[in-house]
């Protein structure tokens, strides 16, 4: 103000709008705030404001300024006409100030020299420069970038789902799957590569790579990096981050479970890693074998597989295979051994009857690969659930 930069406005909100209709009914090209006390002498401003009458502060814009030009790393040169700025209010009534100059004083007493955020901030940009040369601070360099949209092309929202860091974490994503796929959503490293780990990420991310299009959040692709992020891991590492942990959520094992029996949590990861999304999966999907002998059947699995002629000779079939193949010898090869040649000498074929066995020693149709499946059980368990699903093969009337 000292400088003659800002003024004291004592329009009122009448005053405004009267001016403003009478602006519109002249079809004036400029209709902001007409300037109407940005010539009062400052003698008089400060006695109408002693006085008691509401003000506001204006930023007082040259009317000789030209253009602004803002330099856009992502969009280039972007050119506003000065013109068309009135002199916008940096303190309102109440004494508080306002966005277009509080983030301007904030990120110059800071030092910022890249201010990169969404280009729906763009409009912004040229009435935050008009406070940087007022104030006579570096004009950092701006970076705007495009809007994240939902499936429906509108700017993402609640509508569309999980919308916090957290409530993604807690559904079961990893962090760095996360952090990918967050990366790639209107910025590429060379259009084509979409698994880029983080340090990879710090080292080739650059703003000449951001695109000016809006991205869409796809929900189907963040799923899959998340799955070959999942993929990548060792059997090891999958059992110690994700197996383990999430299973001690629901109190089927202890947290520190894991070195008492390495071998057997890294079988059950290799099989679950490909099956597996979001990390709470591999509860529902390992919970068979936390049952003992007490299986917990879907009904729809038994009707379609154990309530059918074949399926009493099916178990009984499997039983006595799988009595031939001794305890130091369970393990997946000699049990798939072991069954191959059982449908044969059923007479029927493999889906019907690997599919009663399947119903019989995991509770459903659809579960990990049978040999590892009943390694995992174990031998004493696994032939005891056969004879507990004997009474199940009954033809349904």
């Amino acid at each position: 103000m000292a400088e003659g930069k800002a003024y004291p406005c004592v329009c009122s909100p009448e005053k405004l709008a009267a001016d403003k209709k009478a602006a519109q009914e002249r079809h004036d090209p400029f209709q902001g705030y007409q300037r109407t006390c940005r010539n009062i002498p400052a003698d008089e401003a400060k006695a109408r404001i002693a006085a008691g009458e509401p003000y506001t502060l204006r930023i007082k814009v040259p009317l000789d300024r030209g253009d602004v030009v803002v330099h856009d790393a992502v969009h280039g040169d972007l050119t506003f006409d000065a013109k068309e700025l009135d002199d916008f209010i940096i303190f309102r009534s109440d004494g508080t100030p306002t966005y277009n100059f509080a983030t301007v004083v904030d990120d110059a007493m800071m030092g910022i020299t890249h201010v990169i955020r969404g280009d729906d901030h763009l409009s912004n940009t040229p009435r935050q420069i008009m406070v940087y040369e007022a104030l006579g601070a570096p004009v950092p360099t701006f970076a705007h970038i495009s809007m994240i949209l939902g499936p429906d092309g509108k700017k993402l929202s609640k509508r569309h789902g999980a919308t916090s860091v957290e409530e993604y974490r807690d559904k079961g994503y990893l962090s760095d799957a996360f952090v990918n796929y967050l990366a790639l959503l209107g910025w590429a490293p060379d259009g084509e590569t979409t698994i880029v780990p983080r340090d990879a990420l710090a080292r080739e991310f650059s703003l000449d790579h951001v695109s000016k299009n809006p991205a869409t959040f796809d929900v189907k692709k963040l799923d899959w990096i998340q799955q070959e992020y999942l993929k990548a891991m060792s059997d090891q590492e999958f059992s110690r981050t994700v197996l383990v942990p999430e299973l001690a959520k629901t109190g089927l094992v202890d947290e520190g479970s894991y070195d008492e029996r390495p071998g057997w949590y890294d079988l059950l990861s290799s099989i679950l890693k490909p099956r597996t999304t979001l990390t709470p999966d591999v509860v529902d999907k390992a919970r068979f074998l936390f049952w003992g002998t007490d299986v917990q059947f879907d009904q729809k699995s038994v009707s379609k597989n154990l309530q059918k002629d074949y399926s009493r000779g099916a178990l009984e079939l499997a039983a006595s295979a799988l009595e031939q193949v001794s305890a130091g010898d369970w393990h997946t090869d000699a049990i798939n051994a072991a069954l191959e040649p059982c449908p044969e000498k059923l007479g029927t074929n493999k889906r019907k009857f690997f599919g009663a066995v399947r119903v019989a020693e995991c509770g459903n149709q659809v579960s990990p690969p049978l040999g590892e499946s009943l390694e995992l059980i174990g031998r004493d368990v696994a032939l005891a659930r056969l004879q507990k699903a004997l009474p199940l093969c009954v033809v349904a009337q």
